[in-house]
């Protein structure tokens, strides 16, 4: 709806001084041969005005007489009937009308947009981005309801549309790319001004939009700002600092830059996908190079040519170093998941060890009383029968201390394994961990297999000793513990 042919209409009236800023809009004009519009003509206008807005509209006799109409006082047509027969004394009635706009549900409204622009045009680079950072402050993206004429245009973040049409943005994370902003580069002016080239990038425009080389300069200011080291804006200029292969300043006035869509384009490579800090020092080598005997401001599609392909060089670095590391990592993980497979082993070659030995012993003493004097039936004296059962009873201490060290072993392993996973984690992605690793499917297993062995191994030690034992006790001419025990029940 055209609220000023509107109201034109209602006063009946060909002229109105019109003024539109970017929060306020107001409207004055004045009434001869007075003859004013009915009160619902007038409310009616008032409801109509969107409700996120404050409207007020007064009029004013001769003899300075007052009437205000406002959407929250709509209630007194009698008033305003003595009023308007009161005026038709006079001469004339002034009329004024203000109204306060506010951003509600992300909209925000433009009455007349040929004086909204006008109004924006005026404005300095400082002014513009304080006044649309209070726009941002509540919203990620905003929708401008042109009410005066056909008109379409957008960015990232905004929209210029006609009243009743409607579009919906493609989302943008405004809030993160702000903080990558804030990560990669220091912008002095940033509590100030929290904006991003993007709200500035028109990505649909129309024929001769007033505001087309205003956005484009706006976006260039913020592009530099964030491609470079630091920057700021103070007292109508732009100075920004490269800290790369070589430190270089440059400043510029505001007024002056022109729209440089190379500048967004680096900017946008920049802060899009990867790891925005890396891509930005890059970024700054190269740019400090290509801009030693010309302005920064001025950069072409070369310059990100050569930034792109220097970047492309050091991923391919960085993939051989990133496979290496894997391969490394993976080698370690055999290592130790293989030094715990060995440790099952180790304790059968003990156990092993432990039969050659008592076996050993026992081939000994029957070799011995062979080459003696002695009959064979009286081998197993007592003396020869307590020596053979203390070598068990040795053999059951040499069990408990291999199993002791078996558990510190894996224990160990198991230590290694986990301060090994820990360490590259803050070199490798949590997914990289998981995928090398196999989330410990491999030495869960491992422990899993030689636990088991262990177990095995274990009770055919303890099955060795006892049946050695209750053999040695069989066979001995003078047993000990079943004399023992025969004792110690007859008792």
């Amino acid at each position: 709806m055209d609220y000023l042919s509107k109201l034109k209409s209602i006063f009946n009236v060909s002229d109105i001084i019109f003024n539109e800023r970017m929060k306020i809009v107001e409207m004055n004009f004045e009434i001869r041969d007075v003859e004013l519009p009915i009160f619902d003509s007038i409310k009616e206008f008032i409801m109509e005005i969107p409700s996120r807005d404050k409207v007020v509209l007064i009029l004013t006799d001769d003899s300075d007489e007052h009437f205000m109409f406002s959407r929250n006082d709509l209630l007194n047509q009698e008033q305003y009937i003595e009023f308007c027969q009161n005026a038709q004394l006079g001469e004339f009635v002034a009329i004024t009308v203000s109204i306060e706009k506010e951003v509600f549900n992300n909209r925000f409204s433009i009455y007349d947009f040929k004086s909204f622009t006008v109004d924006v045009l005026s404005l300095s680079v400082e002014q513009l981005m304080a006044a649309f950072s209070l726009l941002f402050q509540n919203s990620n993206q905003l929708y401008f309801e042109v009410f005066s004429q056909e008109c379409f245009f957008a960015t990232k973040t905004m929209t210029f549309l006609s009243d009743g049409k409607d579009i919906i943005l493609s989302p943008f994370n405004r809030d993160k790319r702000v903080q990558d902003c804030k990560d990669s580069s220091f912008f002095y002016n940033l509590t100030d001004y929290p904006l991003l080239p993007d709200d500035f990038m028109i990505e649909i425009d129309f024929i001769n939009n007033p505001l087309t080389e205003l956005f484009g300069r706006l976006s260039t200011i913020l592009s530099l700002i964030y491609i470079s080291s630091s920057g700021t804006i103070d007292s109508g200029q732009t100075k920004v600092q490269i800290a790369g292969q070589r430190n270089v300043d440059f400043i510029y006035k505001n007024e002056e830059i022109k729209s440089n869509p190379e500048l967004y384009k680096i900017y946008h490579w920049i802060y899009t996908d990867g790891n925005a800090i890396d891509k930005a020092i890059l970024a700054r080598n190269i740019i400090s190079l290509h801009c030693k005997y010309s302005e920064l401001i001025d950069i072409d599609g070369k310059t990100l040519a050569s930034i792109q392909s220097n970047f492309n060089l050091y991923l391919k670095s960085n993939v051989v170093q990133y496979l290496e590391l894997k391969n490394k990592l993976a080698e370690f993980i055999c290592d130790v998941v293989s030094k715990t497979g060995d440790y099952a082993t180790t304790l059968l070659d003990r156990f092993k060890s432990n039969l050659i030995a008592v076996f050993g012993f026992l081939f000994t003493v029957i070799l011995a009383n062979i080459v003696s004097d002695q009959p064979l039936d009286n081998i197993f004296t007592h003396d020869i029968t307590i020596i053979l059962e203390a070598v068990l009873l040795g053999s059951a201490v040499y069990l408990t201390i291999c199993i002791l060290e078996s558990d510190y072993q894996m224990k160990k392993a198991k230590d290694s394994y986990s301060k090994l996973k820990h360490n590259y984690k803050s070199i490798l992605t949590e997914s990289d961990i998981e995928e090398i690793f196999d989330n410990d499917k491999l030495i869960n297993d491992m422990l899993g297999t030689v636990k088991k062995w262990k177990i095995l191994y274990i009770i055919l030690w303890i099955v060795f000793i006892v049946g050695s034992l209750i053999a040695i006790e069989m066979v001995s001419t003078d047993p000990v513990i079943i004399d023992k025990l025969a004792a110690i029940i007859s008792h």
